[in-house]
C-alpha cells in the first residue's frame, strides 16, 4: 500500500462516519429497551479500553499496519495466515454492510427497487473512492461530517415537542441483564468495528496521532449515536422503536416544522448514505490491502474492482428476509465479530509488547 499521509482531523472524520454508518438508520443496542442509552454509554466507556489497546499497537509499530506488525511477530507463514483470517472478516463485514445498506431505501421509501441496483451503485461509487486513495476518501470524509453531523443535530431539536421522558422510565426497571447485553450488541456494532482502522492507518503524522484520532472519533460518533438513539427512543418510545426496522427515518418523518420545511426525513437518508459510503469504502480498502501484502502484490488498487465486485455479489447471495437479516446481526454477529474485535487484537499487542520488551533488553545487554 502507497503511503498516504492524513491529518488526524481527516483521520477522526473518518472514524465518525464509519461509526455512524448504518447505526444512524438501525437500532443501536435494541436489547436494552428503554434502557438503549445506559448500554450505548457502557459500550462506549468499554470500547474505549480497546481503542486504546488498537491504538498501541500501531504507535508500538509506526509507519506499519495489521498485515506488517503480524509478519514482523509471527513470520512470513503464520503472519499472512493471520493475515488471511482478518482480510477474510473485513471482507465479509464489509459485504454485510453493503446488503444492509441495500435494505435501507427499499424499506423506507423506493420498495419497487430491487436491491441489486442500489448496491450496485453504491459499490461502484466505493471502488472510485479507494482507487483514488486514502488521501481522498480522508477528503470526502471532512466534507460528509458538515452534514452528518449538523443535520442529526437540527432533528433531534425538532423533535423536542414530540418527546416523551416516559418513555425511558423508570430506568433498569427490567434490571442490569439487558443493559449489558444491549451493550455488548453496540460494542460490536457499531463501536468495536474501529479494529479495522488498524489495517489502514498506516502513514499517520506522529505515534500520538493514533490516540488522538482514536478517541476523539470514538467519543464524537459514539455521542452523535447515543443523542440520535435517545431521542429516537424518547419520540417513538420502546414499543414502536423495538418494532421498525429503521426508527430514525421513522423519527425523521414525525419532525412537524410547517409548510416552509417539508420531508425532513431525507435527513436520516442523506446522513446513512453519505457515512455508510465511507463505511464500506473503508472495509474495501483494507480487505484490499489485506490481500495485497499477503500475496506481495505491489499495488493494492490492482484489486479494488474485483473485490469490490464480489462483495457486490454476496450481497445477491443472502435470501434472507429482512427480518432474519436483522436477527442475525443482532444475534448472531457479535459472537462471530469478538475473536477479530477482542481476542486477537489483545493476544497480538501482548505478543508485541513482549517483544518490543525482548528486544530492549537485548540492546541494553549489547550495550552494557
Amino acid at each position: 500500500m502507497s503511503k498516504e499521509t492524513i491529518s488526524d482531523r481527516q483521520g477522526i472524520c473518518l472514524i465518525i462516519l464509519f461509526i455512524s454508518g448504518e447505526a444512524l438508520s438501525r437500532k443501536t443496542a435494541p436489547a436494552a429497551g428503554k434502557d438503549l442509552w445506559l448500554a450505548i454509554l457502557l459500550a462506549i466507556a468499554v470500547t474505549l479500553l480497546f481503542t486504546l489497546a488498537y491504538a498501541r499497537l500501531l504507535s508500538l509499530f509506526y509507519g506499519k499496519d495489521l498485515f506488517d506488525i503480524l509478519e514482523c511477530l509471527f513470520g512470513k507463514f503464520f503472519g499472512k495466515l493471520i493475515g488471511l483470517l482478518f482480510a477474510g472478516y473485513v471482507f465479509y463485514t464489509g459485504a454485510w454492510v453493503l446488503r444492509d445498506f441495500s435494505e435501507f431505501p427499499v424499506t423506507v421509501s423506493i420498495p419497487e427497487t430491487p436491491r441489486i441496483v442500489l448496491a450496485i451503485f453504491m459499490i461502484a461509487l466505493c471502488i472510485w473512492i479507494v482507487k483514488e486513495g486514502l488521501e481522498t476518501l480522508s477528503r470526502w470524509a471532512t466534507l460528509f461530517v458538515l452534514l452528518d453531523a449538523p443535520l442529526p443535530s437540527l432533528a433531534i431539536l425538532l423533535l423536542i415537542e414530540q418527546m416523551d421522558l416516559n418513555n425511558i422510565q423508570p430506568v433498569l426497571y427490567e434490571g442490569i441483564e439487558p443493559v449489558i447485553h444491549g451493550a455488548f450488541q453496540a460494542f460490536s456494532f457499531p463501536f468495536a468495528e474501529t479494529v479495522v482502522f488498524v489495517m489502514v492507518l498506516s502513514s499517520l503524522k506522529s505515534k500520538a496521532s493514533c490516540y488522538k484520532i482514536y478517541i476523539k472519533g470514538l467519543l464524537l460518533g459514539g455521542m452523535l449515536i447515543a443523542g440520535v438513539s435517545l431521542a429516537e427512543i424518547l419520540v417513538l418510545g420502546p414499543h414502536w422503536y423495538s418494532a421498525l426496522f429503521f426508527p430514525n427515518h421513522a423519527a425523521a418523518s414525525i419532525i412537524d416544522a410547517g409548510e416552509a420545511l417539508q420531508r425532513l426525513e431525507m435527513i436520516a437518508i442523506i446522513a446513512t448514505i453519505t457515512s455508510t459510503f465511507v463505511k464500506i469504502s473503508v472495509y474495501l480498502l483494507a480487505t484490499c490491502n489485506g490481500i495485497a501484502k499477503i500475496f506481495n502484490l505491489k499495488d493494492y488498487k490492482l484489486l479494488v474492482f474485483p473485490v469490490g465486485l464480489m462483495m457486490c455479489n454476496i450481497t445477491l447471495f443472502g435470501d434472507e428476509s429482512i427480518i432474519d437479516l436483522f436477527k442475525m446481526l443482532e444475534d448472531v454477529w457479535p459472537y462471530f465479530a469478538f475473536p477479530f474485535q477482542v481476542v486477537l487484537p489483545l493476544a497480538i499487542l501482548i505478543i508485541a509488547e513482549i517483544s518490543q520488551r525482548r528486544s530492549g533488553s537485548m540492546k541494553e545487554a549489547d550495550e552494557g
